[in-house]
């Protein structure tokens, strides 16, 4: 049996998309296999009646070395939200900005109840800070946990309760804030030195942009790799498919190696989507309930950053519910969202659910993360390579960074 390509690659994503482009200008030749019935893994969107629905709330930092080096950012057409958050607490809304990149949210920065005066000195001292420092050097430094990096640069509890906790938790999603400093410190990073944005079309347009030079002949879908022998893979249907290198591109649960399946953990999330004649707030910010005990954890109003989110001029509310829940009443759940949401925003009792989308894995955890893959870890024998976020940190960056090492790899170890 002759090789259908030089490299098979087994999925789609952001990681297996990066990794086919840097081995086909390098002259190789690939074939990916993907499960689904199309590209782009984790970051996919939906047309569900008129509306585009990313699967999971996710925003594209325009920081990313990574991004810049591979995407075309006019061409995604990307819609940005405003620096800063909104505050749901128990008194109300108030807001925090970024006075320096908009000059007009400083009053109500200065105003608002979330952080003390000392709280945003220090923040933009942070700002400062890792402005002057390089990714390399956050990726070196001895890792601590979130939540002792924030008292170690002196925040309040205040401004940890009301924006570091709900704001990191909507990222990292987790809200012990367990993740590594190192994390953080390149989040906030990214955040500082670009715009946290969205492509017009939804975040699904960046897996499709990754995948314009691919043949039909080169991405075949709605194969599920059963097993790898070798250099030969095998689906589930039963068909076999054979390359001189096969380079493993899912993420950790459903890979068909148990060897490059990670013992860590992995963090879940819900993504609730309601319409509404009446956006409840007209900022292009992102919402952050700070109560205990919550159920939802952001709020976004999608047509306020794109208006081709929506068809019919309604506005699209996106929800963040962290953690996993398959296992409550899907009526109940909407029921007691909306119960919570109402203190707020009392025309809540109106918005009419969409789709609920459960992420089993959204992100790996990050406890520990790196700017590099440990080699052994991306090469599992002498014909099967590993790429993935689960193998550095997980991000947008991560993910088409180890698929551009694992191709790196692939090329030298031809050569």
């Amino acid at each position: 049996m002759k090789n259908d390509a030089d490299v098979i690659i087994i999925g789609a994503g952001l990681a297996g998309l990066t990794a086919a482009r840097v081995l086909k200008e390098a002259g190789i030749s690939i074939l990916i296999l993907e499960a689904s019935d199309a590209v782009g893994g984790r970051v996919q969107t939906d047309e569900v009646d008129g509306f585009l629905l990313d699967r999971g709330f996710q925003v594209f930092l325009t920081a990313y070395p990574e991004a810049k080096r591979f995407l075309d950012y006019e061409a995604l057409e990307l819609c940005k939200f405003d620096p800063g958050a909104l505050i749901l607490n128990k008194n109300g809304i108030t807001s925090l900005g970024d006075p320096i990149r908009q000059p007009s949210s400083l009053v109500s920065t200065l105003l608002s109840s979330a952080a003390t005066f000392t709280d945003k000195m220090r923040m933009l001292r942070l700002k400062l800070k890792l402005s002057g420092k390089s990714i390399e050097r956050i990726f070196s430094e001895q890792e601590i946990t979130t939540t002792e990096y924030l008292k170690k640069e002196g925040f309040s509890a205040t401004i940890m309760d009301q924006f570091f906790r709900p704001f990191m938790t909507g990222i990292f999603l987790e809200d012990q804030l367990t993740t590594s400093s190192r994390m953080f410190e390149f989040v906030f990073k990214m955040f500082s030195e670009g715009d946290a944005a969205i492509p017009a079309k939804g975040m699904g347009m960046i897996p499709k942009q990754l995948a314009k030079g691919l043949s039909e002949e080169e991405i075949l879908f709605k194969q599920k790799v059963w097993t790898i022998d070798a250099n030969t893979v095998t689906t589930t249907s039963g068909r076999v498919y054979k390359g001189a290198f096969i380079l493993i591109a899912t993420d950790q649960l459903n890979s068909p190696v148990p060897a490059s399946r990670m013992p860590s953990e992995y963090h879940s999330v819900s993504n609730m989507y309601f319409t509404s004649v009446q956006r409840p707030f007209d900022m292009p910010l992102i919402a952050l309930n700070t109560l205990p005990g919550k159920l939802v954890n952001n709020i976004a109003v999608m047509d306020l950053i794109s208006p081709a989110y929506t068809k019919n001029g309604e506005a699209l509310i996106s929800l963040s519910l962290i953690g996993d829940h398959t296992k409550t009443n899907q009526k109940q759940l909407q029921h007691n969202v909306i119960s919570e949401l109402k203190f707020w925003y009392p025309d809540a009792i109106n918005w009419k659910h969409l789709k609920t989308y459960h992420i089993a894995y959204a992100l790996p955890a990050d406890e520990h993360v790196s700017n590099e893959p440990d080699y052994k870890e991306m090469h599992l024998n002498a014909q099967c390579f590993v790429c993935g976020d689960h193998l550095m940190n997980g991000s947008i960056n991560a993910a088409m960074k180890s698929g551009r090492l694992a191709a790196e790899a692939i090329i030298n170890t031809m050569r």
